[in-house]
Formats: C-alpha cells, structure tokens, sequence
C-alpha cells in the first residue's frame, strides 16, 4: 500500500527497504543507536514495517508487531533529523492507524519524548496497566 503526500512516499512495500539508511536512522535515536545491524534485519523480518522516501532517499522508519486481529505494537518510529518538524512523524502514524490490516487493532507503543506527537495522532494516555519486561 502506497500514499503519496507531495514529494513524500508512505509505503508498506518491504522490497524497497534499505538497510543500511533503516540502520543510520536508528542511529539517530535515544532507544536503538547501538543496536547491532544484524539485529536490526532480523526485527524488519519479523515486522510488518513502513517506510517514508523523500525521491529515492529513505527518510523514514517504523514498524508493527501485530496480530493483525487484535493488538499491533508501533516500533522504532524515526523521521532523519533532517526532515523533522515537517509533520512526517505524524503522517506516518495516521498511514500506520489507517493501514487495512491494523486499522480494527489496537495500537499499542510507548515514548519517551513523543507524547505530543502520539496523542495528536489519537493516542491516549493509560494507567491501567503496568509494563513488565523479562530480557535475556
């Protein structure tokens, strides 16, 4: 599925994901800048993952762990540096909300410094339940 804003392209087309431009962009951020390249592949495998280009270059990133019935978790959402503050972080939320298969689930992710940008997206805020994490 492709949409087309201007010059920006939203794509869920995995064939033109580049590697190399997802892991420089995730260099840019607080929760994925040493995460390892092969990692990285192994998570865009086993994700359904999105894409923002500006002509040829990869501007953007994100991807959902889903299952497609009732949950998808939002992952490593970036736009580069570069192109912030142009309203692409939010176009690629509402592209992933709308997507055909997500759009019955609940969309599930967690911030640290987004906040503004996800409850203008339609995200509120819970306390209802406590996040619990078991790592290796």
């Amino acid at each position: 599925m492709d949409f087309i804003d201007n010059e920006y392209t939203f794509t869920d087309n995995t064939k033109q994901i580049k590697l190399d431009e997802v892991y420089n962009l995730l260099k840019q951020s607080h929760w994925a800048k040493n995460r390892p390249i092969e990692i990285i592949a192994k998570t865009i495998e086993t994700s359904h993952c999105f894409l923002v280009f500006h002509n040829d270059k990869q501007i953007g990133f994100a991807r959902v762990v889903s299952d497609y019935a009732v949950y998808s978790l939002i992952l490593d959402v970036i736009i580069d540096e570069k192109y912030r503050g142009n309203g692409l972080g939010k176009k690629l939320i509402e592209f992933i909300n709308n997507h055909p298969r997500l759009k019955e689930t609940t969309k599930v992710l967690w911030t640290k410094y987004a906040e503004e940008l996800y409850l203008k997206s339609g995200f509120k805020e819970e306390d209802c339940y406590k996040f619990m994490f078991n790592r290796p």
